[in-house]
Parts: structure tokens; sequence; C-alpha cells
């Protein structure tokens, strides 16, 4: 596809949203061009647009939560063919650091997200490492197979908090982080989950997807949970849940919140109830096990689903966003 022009959403360095015309990208070793079909909208694309992200390589074509169709082979693809339906992990790494070689590729120290340090898939083809597409079913469809990145998130999330079986779990935040957390956490076996938001729409939202409980952060009380985690990225939330973790309990911090934002704790608290607090970046090494998990999960998962935009109508799927009119928010390809 050389020399062949495309279109795709940019965003510049002073945070304006542009459609271009660019150059079809022309596969290296190793790589596949995906046509996509859905790609979601979350909060890191927000902080690009809005004031930067960490490692943002401005101009930017965003989009990292996405599937589509190979439509080309670079030289040297093995185990992938044209017009197989993939879902990508965004979380392209060099494969040989310490944290790589540990399992953490999302601490790479050469990270460079697709959507975020390299071109993303607001566009109409975006070239891919071979080993970062994941054959899933097609009738999954794009949507869903969009959400498998986020779903690869809470998976890697839930596994830090050292597993919530038989514990009880409070999960701020009824956005897309949030809901799928408390969904995993009642697959993974929780013994109560409580999802807290202040929105009375997403808290119809978690009834929807069969979360036993979503209650107004106000109602909580002073009742301790053996696992907390903050999926909201607001800074009141995060306040509100260091105060609700069990002696020995956890707080997992999953929700992304600017990145000088600071938060007043009272360190006796963490000590006197040996409290830990863990961060969860990313997906780590968890995408694999989320393509399989979400053909588990997909009817629960699919409420989450609300109306999708034209890719090129970027401004109006933000928008949306921002003012709750939906929770996942995805951006189409038909025209």
């Amino acid at each position: 596809m050389g020399n062949r022009m495309m279109r795709a959403v940019s965003i510049s360095s002073d945070h304006q949203i542009a459609i271009i015309e660019t150059a079809v990208p022309t596969l290296t070793s190793g790589e596949v061009l995906v046509k996509p079909c859905s790609c979601g909208i979350c909060g890191t694309d927000l902080h690009i647009l809005r004031h930067g992200f960490p490692g943002t390589h401005y101009p930017v074509t965003p989009g990292h939560e996405f599937a589509g169709h190979v439509v080309a082979l670079g030289p040297g693809v093995k185990g992938i063919r044209e017009g197989d339906f993939v879902a990508v992990d965004p979380n392209v790494v060099c494969g040989t650091c310490r944290w790589c070689r540990s399992g953490r590729p999302n601490l790479c120290l050469q990270l460079t997200p697709i959507g975020v340090g390299r071109t993303g898939a607001a566009a109409e083809f975006v070239n891919v490492p071979s080993q970062n597409a994941f054959a899933v079913k097609e009738a999954l469809g794009g949507e869903l197979a969009a959400l498998i990145e986020p779903l690869a998130c809470v998976i890697h999330a839930i596994e830090s908090s050292q597993g919530v079986k038989n514990k009880t779990v409070l999960v701020f935040g009824g956005g897309t982080m949030g809901l799928l957390t408390a969904i995993m956490s009642e697959v993974s076996g929780a013994a109560r989950v409580v999802l807290a938001d202040p929105s009375a729409q997403k808290r119809e939202l978690a009834k929807r997807a069969r979360i036993s409980e979503a209650v107004d952060p106000v109602s909580l009380g002073s009742e301790c949970f053996d696992v907390v985690f903050e999926a909201a990225g607001v800074q009141k939330a995060l306040e509100t849940a260091l105060l609700l973790v069990e002696k020995t309990g956890v707080l997992v911090q999953i929700g992304v919140h600017d990145e000088d934002a600071t938060v007043p704790f009272n360190p006796f608290k963490i000590y006197e109830r040996e409290i830990r607090i863990i961060g969860s970046n990313s997906c780590a090494d968890k995408y694999a096990e989320a393509v399989d998990v979400m053909n588990d999960i997909k009817d629960r998962a699919a409420v989450l689903i609300g109306p999708s935009f034209s890719v090129w109508d970027f401004n109006k799927a933000v928008d949306s966003m921002v003012t709750g009119q939906s929770i996942k928010t995805l951006l189409h390809f038909n025209s």
C-alpha cells in the first residue's frame, strides 16, 4: 500500500484536533497493517487531548483500544493471515529490559504505546507489531473486541490486589474500568462487591450489568472492605477510598489522575491498620487472558456499550464522554 494516502485524527502539541491526510504506513519487519472497525476512547485519551500524558509524541493519532482486520503483512510475519479479525495490545515494548524479562512489559524502559508514543487507531489504517495482534472470533464483534484492552487492565489490577476470592470488595467509579472491575471481582469469587458512584445513571447501568450493589458514595458510612479499587481518577474518591480499607487490606489505584495531583493521607492509619497501597498501570501481560475472558463475560460487558460515533466526528465523541452521555465511548469507521 506504499504511496497511498489515508485520513487520520491528529492531536497537536497545543491540544487541537484535526483530520489530516497522511501516508498509509509502510510495514517494517514483523508488522501487520490493520484496518480498524471499532476503537474506544478512555481517560488516557482525554489527558492527551487536554494537557498531555507522559510518553505522548505529538502530533499523535490517538486510539489504543481497538479491533479490526489485518489487510497486509510485513516481512517475516508468521501465524497471522490477511483477513484475520484481531484485537490489539497497545503496549509496544523492547522485550529485553529487566521489566519485560520479569513479565512486567507495561513498565518497559522503552515502552511506546500505540496511540500515545506511536500512531494510533483513529485512522483508516494502523501498523502494529504482529505479536501485539490477537485473533478473536468475528462473532464477538468490534465493539466488545475493543473492550478487551480495558478488561486486560482490570485483570492485571485484580491480580495486583493478590486476589479477591472470598473477600469484600469496594469499587469507586462507575465508568468502564469500574464496571469491568466490579464484574470481574464477582466472577473471581468475591464474597461481596459494592460499586460506588454519585451518578444515578451509572448506578443504573451497574444494575443492568448484574452488579449486586451499586450505591452513592455518600451512603457508604464507615464500613471497611478487604479490597478497595479506586477507578474514578477523582481526588475525592481516592481520599474516601483510603479511609475504607479494612485492616491488612489493600487499596488498588487504577484511575488515572493528573500527573502532578497529590492527595493527603494519614500515615499513622496506614501503619496502624497494616494497609497496602498498590498502583496498577495498564494491562501488563494479561491481554491474551482477556481475549478468553471476554467470551465468558460478553453479555455483561455489552451493557457498557452505548452509541458510537464516526471516527471523523472525534470532537463529538469526546464531548459525549466528558458529559457522561455514554460510558464506553466508541468510534466506528463506516464512513
